[in-house]
């Protein structure tokens, strides 16, 4: 009996052990299948995202579609809220301190670095460029022959965006510099193209043109715009009729790179979001989002030409190297889409009746043909005024009188507009010559006068033709002149005197003082052809040298 018994509890005792390794092994299992599955929910993998982290992203509205297209195939757990958010868009969020996005692809490296240096944030470029796409010339037809992109820029009826808001904009900018570096173009020629295209209408809009309506007006009336190929291409497509021409000029062209940057503010979820941003990299290398960018007129990232003969082919890509000139040459930009107030003191005196060598017609008449087209440049918010000096000229024991008031050529007059009376004061100019030159006195009061009237909205400068120096009786001998004019300078309050000589009468080292003095620019004309250049590059460099 006793024998039994020991056999049977033997035998429930290893039941017992046999059930608890079953228990055992079924929560072995629980476990490792539990395990698997929370790796899975966070890997994304097959449809497990229960925790999915939320992140947002801000793109350049015309690379909108194929973000998404990145956020839909992108690997692992991240749920992507994808926005299109243009560089203008995101300045302004920064100007308004509002929240960045946590990642963003802009349309050029450049638009991100003014952005990091803006919000003093370094941000994380996970990949270089996701697209790529030249910035070219679109026109009606065969468009006019521009060697270069510092002749582009100067081409009569060119439109295009403002660079202050856009990278398509600023390219064309960019390449002119790029060529200026690379001594294929001169400063001097890229500071006049500049300042005719900033002062343009069609660049100072409140509300700049897109690149479709661009392309829309071009195709309509003709003329030329700047835009990028795949603009271009999507309008060729959907209007294959239009008979628009891609072209690029000879030295090549900036390209719009869209790189991929976490450029979110919270350090604690840095980590979280650069996962994500390597996780939309990795989705680059997917077959639809390749098929894509082909199919929407977009280059990949190697910038190879489109496929077809489509777009303008193989082309060199312009980048300006020297960080000190790219950022120079965007400020000047800045700085000559502002509308300008400028007074222009015209020599009158004797010798501006004497005639061009090479024409045969005065002096006067010559400039007052260049000035007469040079207003046409200038937009209807800009404010001019017209002094001329010269013994002839002087009025109540000055030595120069006002010819036109200095304010906006929009403004009401009798004869239509301020623009309208100072054509017809210009025209005047010829029957005031006679006598000497008294610069130092005309200068100082000009000064005196813009001073007195600063506006911190606008350029504030003088312009002073002469074809002479001061060869009057005055009180003031050259350097009290120009102690008394370093005296009147104001940096809070900058007034920039910009100088055109004229032929070797002028006194060019005196001219070249008071601009230096005034952080203004100094230029001189030999002949007629000189005349009209120098007077261009005068307005170019109203904003300084």
């Amino acid at each position: 009996m006793a024998a039994r018994h020991s056999a049977s509890t033997r035998r429930e005792s290893s039941t017992a052990r046999r059930v608890v390794q079953v228990g055992l092994g079924l929560l072995a299992a629980v476990l490792v299948v539990g395990v698997v599955v929370a790796g899975l929910s966070r890997a994304g993998v097959g449809g497990f995202c229960v925790d999915a982290a939320d992140v947002t992203v801000a793109a350049e509205p015309d690379i909108l579609a194929h973000v998404e297209t990145l956020a839909d195939e992108a690997g692992g757990c991240h749920a992507y809220e994808v926005s299109a958010v243009s560089s203008a868009d995101m300045a302004a969020r920064v100007a308004a301190r509002q929240t960045l996005p946590d990642i963003w692809v802009p349309d050029s490296a450049i638009r991100l670095a003014q952005l990091s240096q803006d919000v003093q944030i370094p941000f994380e470029t996970v990949l270089n460029s996701i697209a790529s796409t030249p910035v070219i010339i679109a026109s009606r037809g065969p468009g006019p022959d521009m060697p270069t992109w510092t002749s582009a820029l100067s081409t009569p009826g060119l439109a295009m965006g403002d660079p202050v808001r856009s990278g398509i904009a600023d390219a064309p900018i960019l390449a002119a510099t790029s060529e200026v570096e690379s001594m294929r173009s001169t400063s001097e020629a890229l500071a006049a193209s500049m300042a005719v295209l900033a002062q343009g209408r069609a660049g100072r809009a409140d509300v700049p043109p897109t690149a479709r309506e661009l392309l829309d007006r071009v195709t309509v009336a003709g003329g030329t715009a700047i835009v990028s190929e795949q603009n271009a291409e999507t309008a060729r497509r959907d209007a294959p009729e239009a008979g628009l021409v891609l072209t690029a000029p000879r030295t090549g062209a900036v390209f719009l790179g869209y790189p991929l940057a976490v450029t979110t503010q919270d350090p604690v979820r840095r980590d979280e979001v650069v996962g994500a941003a390597e996780e939309l990299r990795a989705a680059t290398g997917s077959p639809g989002f390749t098929s894509g960018l082909a199919e929407d007129g977009f280059r990949l990232a190697d910038r190879s030409p489109l496929a077809g003969g489509a777009g303008v082919g193989e082309v060199e890509a312009l980048v300006v190297r020297d960080p000190n000139r790219l950022h120079g040459a965007l400020q000047r930009w800045r700085l000559l889409a502002m509308p300008g107030r400028s007074l222009v003191l015209v020599d009158t005196s004797g010798s501006m009746g004497f005639a061009m060598a090479d024409t045969g017609v005065t002096r006067i008449r010559t400039l007052v043909e260049t000035a007469d087209a040079g207003l046409a440049r200038f937009p209807d918010d800009a404010a001019l005024g017209l002094w001329a000096f010269g013994g002839d000229a002087g009025l109540d024991g000055r030595p120069y009188r006002e010819v036109a008031p200095l304010t906006r050529l929009d403004a009401p007059t009798p004869e239509g507009s301020h623009r309208d009376s100072l054509a017809g004061a210009l025209a005047s100019l010829p029957g005031l010559v006679g006598g000497g030159t008294d610069l130092h006195r005309t200068v100082l009061d000009a000064y005196a006068a813009v001073r007195s009237g600063y506006d911190p909205d606008m350029i504030n400068s003088i312009i002073v033709i002469s074809d002479g120096a001061d060869d009057t009786v005055s009180e003031l001998t050259r350097d009290d002149f120009l102690l008394a004019l370093r005296g009147m300078v104001d940096p809070s309050e900058p007034v920039i005197v910009v100088t055109v000589g004229l032929l070797d009468d002028a006194d060019p080292e005196t001219l070249a003082e008071i601009a230096r003095v005034t952080g203004g620019s100094s230029h001189v004309a030999q002949t007629t052809d000189d005349i009209v250049r120098v007077f261009a590059d005068a307005v170019g460099r109203r904003g300084g040298a």
